[in-house]
């Protein structure tokens, strides 16, 4: 009856080593795209936003969604709160005035952070290189830029002016 039993124990040690790898390897990782840190000017006042975009595969939403700012973490909140569709995307913002922001970052008032982003699907945590970068966020601001370096309708692929014609 012992016999059996660790006969048992081992098959079962033996189907679980083999079958675990395979289960695991059915989950495709959550993808972080467009982080960036965008900024607005108005009223003579900054206000930033940092935005990422969510993208899973496997449908699965995210645990978390994190932001890293001088390593400080702060949660990150759906731009659509109706929006649950990982597989097409779902945007994240935070944002934040400058006097927030500079609590975390005292050297931001001087264009120097460093930030990242961070999630996970509920099978593994994911997240993106540290970026410096900073983007003026033209759309909240208005602006159009259909006639800045490569986005203008007249001007060669690299001529966003049309200079010349």
């Amino acid at each position: 009856m012992n016999k059996i039993i660790m006969v048992l124990l081992t098959l079962i040690f033996a189907i679980s080593l083999f079958v675990s790898p395979i289960l695991a390897a059915e989950n495709t990782s959550p993808e972080l795209q467009n982080g960036v840190l965008l900024y607005t000017f108005k009223n003579n006042t900054f206000s930033y936003k940092f935005q990422v975009e969510y993208k899973d595969a496997d449908g699965d939403l995210p645990r978390y969604m994190f932001v890293f700012i001088n390593g400080s973490r702060r949660e990150m909140i759906k731009a659509d709160i109706t929006d649950n569709n990982a597989k097409d995307g779902i945007l994240y913002i935070l944002p934040m005035y400058e006097d927030e922001l500079f609590k975390f970052a005292p050297k931001a008032k001087e264009w120097d952070i460093e930030y990242w982003f961070r999630t996970n699907d509920g099978k593994g945590p994911v997240s993106t290189k540290i970026s410096k970068l900073f983007a003026l966020d033209t759309e909240s601001m208005g602006l159009s830029t259909s006639n800045s370096a490569g986005g203008g309708r007249d001007g060669g692929s690299s001529s966003g002016c049309g200079c010349g014609k």
